[in-house]
């Protein structure tokens, strides 16, 4: 049995590598234009690679559930082994997540609406052309 300083050295460490590879699937998605599909698939990874769960039974300290649900559902079989203590609580943290981060696309959404009209009439008093970007300076000869 391992001691609580283990358990916790051995969260530190999962914690930079399933940081480091969320940042790999981040930087691989984050040219693609499906804003939502992004930004779903990063937080069911996230979900998967960060929910724990109890090592064992009779015993306090967790461990991440993806590799406790992959150990039992392989190595341990009968009524009580499978899949089911490690998935249950993925399945519940993603679902949590998706409706968390539906909402706040919705709010969002809903307060950046509010502010472009409040915007709107102040835009159109401005002039027409607006200047972006470094553009050719027209200057007139010195004579």
């Amino acid at each position: 049995m391992f001691s609580a300083e283990d358990y916790l050295q051995g969260w530190i460490v999962y914690s930079i590598g399933a940081s480091c590879l969320l940042l790999f699937l981040w930087l691989l998605l984050r040219k693609s234009s499906w804003v939502a599909v992004r930004h779903l698939l990063i937080l069911l990874s996230a979900s998967i690679l960060l929910t724990p769960v109890t090592a064992y039974r009779d015993d306090s300290h967790l461990a991440p559930a993806f590799f406790v649900s992959l150990y039992e559902g392989v190595m341990v079989s009968g009524a009580d082994g499978g899949f089911q203590r490690g998935l249950a609580p993925i399945i519940a943290v993603a679902l949590f997540g998706i409706i968390f981060y539906i909402l706040f696309r919705l709010l969002w959404g809903f307060v950046s609406k509010k502010r472009s009209s409040k915007n709107a009439p102040a835009e159109t008093s401005r002039s027409a052309k607006k200047l972006r970007g470094a553009q050719k300076i027209k200057r007139e000869p010195v004579a």
